[in-house]
């Protein structure tokens, strides 16, 4: 069992840097289009952002964005003007917009909100896929998340699950606890979680999602668990792509300051879920 584990541990470090040599090859040598130049009944968007310890591996998420089988109408990167230095995009990230990257500079810092929120603002009648910034998608990302949206095409769309739980009427048991689904059926129980990429259809969330002033409030550094209480409130349930949570690899040396330090070590997601679900009371959603 060990060999079988060590062998298959050197398999996927091996497969792993094969892919950043693909990508680094791609950056120096690929010309054409990483979007979708055919017409589609409603656009299918790919929307990130990142921060400046991440500027340099960033263009490496976006190679493999764009690197897919169905390729999207649209990848945006959201920028905050605060975190540029001197005002300048990086080289890397430049270099991608003539392959189709859409860079988007804002000038307030809403951290990992900005990935969704102006999106959904500037394009609220598309489907629309977020994504993190320290994670290399393969190739088939964008296609069975797009392929499961017609089978549950009112439903949120996730390769990364937990199942939601309660101690009680009006309490979640912790964070930590939660178990994984175990089936690819719809539910208000899937919590989905964005490293894993998650596709929202136009009008899945509460028209509340933009409101800036509570989502700051209730929940400054838990986008996720903002997005799937907009989702409750709007009777949506999410579906995993398939019936076990997928796992994408993380950039090597990415996470060292990584926001789930923040929400999951120390306990933040409890506190910001009894926020939302609280002000919202969401607990009747959970079963």
């Amino acid at each position: 069992m060990k060999i079988r584990l060590a062998l298959g541990n050197k398999i996927n470090n091996l497969r792993y840097y094969l892919n950043i040599l693909m990508y680094k090859m791609y950056s120096h040598l690929k010309k054409s289009s990483g979007i979708n130049s055919r017409e589609r009944q409603r656009l299918l968007i790919v929307s990130l952002t990142t921060y400046p310890k991440r500027f340099n591996i960033v263009w490496l998420v976006i190679e493999s964005l764009m690197n897919q089988t169905i390729k999207p109408d649209k990848i945006i990167l959201w920028l905050a003007e605060n975190e540029l230095s001197d005002g300048k995009v990086p080289k890397k990230l430049l270099k991608l917009k003539s392959r189709g990257l859409n860079i988007r500079i804002v000038d307030e810092n809403l951290r990992s909100y900005k990935k969704l929120v102006y999106t959904i603002k500037e394009f609220p009648n598309s489907d629309i896929i977020t994504c993190d910034d320290d994670t290399l998608y393969p190739n088939f990302f964008v296609e069975e998340l797009y392929t499961k949206l017609q089978e549950f095409p009112n439903n949120i769309i996730a390769y990364r699950c937990s199942l939601m739980q309660k101690l009680d009427n009006n309490k979640l048991k912790p964070y930590l606890s939660w178990a994984s689904p175990k089936n690819d059926k719809p539910s208000f129980n899937v919590f989905p979680t964005g490293v894993g990429g998650i596709l929202y259809p136009p009008g899945s969330l509460h028209t509340k999602v933009l409101d800036k002033e509570l989502f700051l409030r209730l929940a400054p550094f838990g986008d996720d668990i903002w997005f799937k209480a907009m989702a409750l409130l709007n009777n949506t349930k999410t579906v995993m792509v398939n019936e076990k949570s997928i796992e994408f690899p993380l950039i090597k040396d990415s996470q060292d300051d990584a926001l789930w330090h923040l929400n999951v070590r120390k306990n933040q997601n409890d506190e910001q879920l009894k926020n939302v679900f609280d002000y919202f009371n969401l607990y009747k959603y959970i079963t």
